[in-house]
């Protein structure tokens, strides 16, 4: 039978929350023999619209028709840009759709009961311990478990008597920025200090209580701090703060149960709600569950911080090397080595085809003028730059993009977890990569700044492959005539000592070719300058594509200079009837048109330290005059 793949499209596995919910889905998944493939990007309430939308093109990157069932998490859809463009993706599917947390369209959905566990909460506050000043931080606007929160804040007050105070509400948004704005609407109001900070999550209200303990405030006693999500942060914090217990592993099990009902063909509720509980001390009164004991708890804490503080000294290092890297070989070896400290048990990184070539060796200043849509898209298939597994790289040949990895269909022994996050600079996509069965990404802080951190080394490494470019093509003009596209005087000065080396070293003869165009004057008065400049260009063009191991050069108005190492005098000759050939079949083409005629002279000089390079061009120039007096009578009878 073959295997079942589920795709989770969910944002800020930061949050231990999120990363319960998602252990919750892939326990109950991979029970049921489904492989579970997250597509993970990481979105807040105030990022920037162009690094929004690099982060979430990961979720553009699979044909979703391809997997069995999707999970989504509520945290998706909190920007607009962001919702539009997944709303795109969503409305073609056919396949079965949970939602975790919030409302999609009519598809079945999992909640936590955020409204009766702030309602336990608040009226804990306000009945029990007999509050009435109390602040609260709202989460990000218009996500539904904010606002279920919000509003059981508000019909405990209202029930109790209590005036709601705007003044006494802070817009929040789940992360740090949120408690310090609460902090200072609090430090910054006319109002009572309040009695209790009821806080939206764990996160702000962590954050509060910092703030007010280093402003010498003493918790619980000059006010009670209150969160949301119990999170493993919240239990080790110390002054300890009142939390609610969401079982967020629960609902990623009942999201699963839902879809495989789905696939069953039963009717399922359309509504699963999971309800939340009110941690109020180490007792966990309230919780009807049994918790792991603290000391356990305090153990893992302090091993995961060792583990961080580890990462953090091994990035550092490996940063210097990333960064410092300016071309693709020390760039991927200096990648290697962050993926062999973190040892996944897979791991895959994959960018569009042409990526190397485009990033790292002819990034060019046109990349500049792509639109947004041409950075974001992924390429029809995509490389395997690296791919690892049970401690060793091997090659992966490129697949299909749309499968994301097509390790994923192919019905391998177990069912694994694959987790997907994008590479990118703002909007500019840099591929992608796939932990597979790893710890890495989960609840970890140090995630996204790798993640950060591998996009910007890209970008630093596209950047100074820009300015190379920039600056080859401006030392490339410096030395190129204009008109013509050959060199021009200075890079003549700058390749004779190049050749005057190389024909020291090899006992090779210089060949000096001294040319002057026939009757420029004539063209100019009979035909206008612009013809003029057009043999000028003809006759650079036909001298240059003639040349084999040779430098043209426009030494002056219509005289030419070729110069370059030969062994006889023969190359020489050669290269003479091959230009007068191809001057013949020109002006058999262009009949009506100003004629190509050119005197020539060359000169073979054996070099040595002191042979200049005035004295080369004056012995060639003295033999093309000759060739020009002994042409002199069909120039003047000439008609071009």
């Amino acid at each position: 039978m073959k295997r079942k793949n589920i795709a989770v499209l969910m944002t800020a596995l930061d949050s231990d929350g999120q990363a319960e919910t998602l252990r919750g889905i892939e326990a109950c998944g991979k029970a049921n023999g489904c492989n579970i493939a997250v597509f993970l990007w990481f979105t807040g309430a105030y990022e920037k619209e162009r690094h929004n939308l690099g982060e979430i093109n990961i979720a553009l990157l699979p044909e979703l028709a391809l997997f069995d069932g999707v999970i989504l998490f509520s945290d998706i859809m909190h920007d607009t840009t962001n919702r539009e463009r997944l709303e795109k993706i969503l409305a073609e599917l056919t396949c079965p759709i949970v939602s975790i947390g919030f409302r999609y369209k009519q598809v079945p959905a999992v909640w936590s009961d955020n409204y009766a566990g702030m309602r336990s909460l608040m009226e804990h506050i306000v009945k029990k311990l007999g509050l009435r000043k109390i602040h609260f931080v709202k989460g990000i606007e218009g996500n539904l478990d904010a606002e279920e929160r919000y509003r059981a804040y508000k019909d405990v007050l209202k029930e109790n008597d209590i005036e709601i105070v705007p003044e006494r509400i802070t817009q929040g948004d789940f992360y740090v920025y949120g408690g310090e704005e609460a902090v200072k609407d609090i430090l910054g109001s006319n109002l009572p200090f309040p009695e209790a900070i009821v806080c939206a999550n764990d996160t702000m209200a962590l954050t509060v209580c910092d703030i007010l303990v280093d402003k010498g405030y003493h918790i619980p006693d000059d006010v009670i701090i209150t969160g949301y999500d119990y999170s493993m942060e919240c239990q080790m914090h110390h002054p300890p703060i009142i939390s609610v217990r969401v079982q967020s592993l629960e609902m990623g099990r009942q999201a699963c149960k839902v879809l495989f009902e789905l696939w069953d063909g039963k009717q399922t509720e359309q509504d699963v709600m999971v309800p939340d509980y009110v941690i109020l001390e180490e007792t966990k009164d309230g919780a009807p569950f049994t918790d792991l004991p603290v000391a356990y708890r305090k153990n893992q804490y302090v091993m995961s911080q060792t583990h961080i503080r580890k990462m953090i000294q091994n990035m550092i290092m490996q940063e210097k090397n990333v960064m410092a890297s300016s071309d693709y070989e020390n760039w991927r070896d200096s990648f290697k080595q962050i993926i062999e400290q973190i040892d996944p048990a897979e791991f895959y990184y994959c960018s569009n085809q042409g990526f190397v070539e485009r990033i790292f060796n002819s990034a060019t200043l046109e990349q500049e003028t792509m639109g947004m849509e041409e950075c974001m898209a992924y390429s029809e298939e995509v490389d395997c730059l690296l791919a690892y597994k049970n401690g060793e790289f091997f090659e992966k040949p490129p697949f299909a993009s749309n499968y994301a990895l097509d390790n994923i269909f192919a019905d391998e022994p177990e069912a694994k977890l694959y987790i997907f996050s994008p590479i990118h600079y703002l909007e500019r996509n840099y591929g992608y990569v796939v932990f597979v069965e790893s710890s890495f990404p989960k609840v970890n802080p140090l995630y996204i700044l790798w993640l950060n951190f591998m996009g910007h080394s890209v970008e630093n490494i596209r950047k100074q492959s820009m300015l190379r470019n920039a600056m080859t093509r401006l030392d490339d003009m410096y030395i190129r005539d204009s008109l013509t596209g050959v060199y021009n005087r200075f890079g003549l000065e700058r390749y004779f000592k190049e050749l005057k080396e190389r024909c020291i070293g090899t006992g090779e003869r210089l060949q000096l070719s001294f040319i002057d165009l026939d009757g420029l004057k004539k063209i100019n008065d009979k035909f206008g300058h612009a013809e003029g400049d057009r043999v000028i260009r003809a006759i650079g063009h036909i001298l240059e594509n003639e040349a084999e191991e040779a430098y043209v050069i426009r030494y002056g108005g219509d005289e030419f200079v070729v110069i370059g190492p030969v062994s006889s005098e023969t190359v020489v000759k050669q290269y003479w009837d091959r230009v007068l050939h191809a001057i013949e079949q020109y002006n058999a083409k262009h009949q009506g048109k100003a004629a190509l005629s050119v005197s020539y002279g060359y000169n073979l000089i054996r070099m040595d330290e002191n042979t200049r390079l005035e004295d080369c061009i004056q012995k060639a120039d003295k033999r093309m005059y000759k060739e020009k007096n002994r042409k002199k009578g069909e120039i003047e009878n000439a008609v071009y």
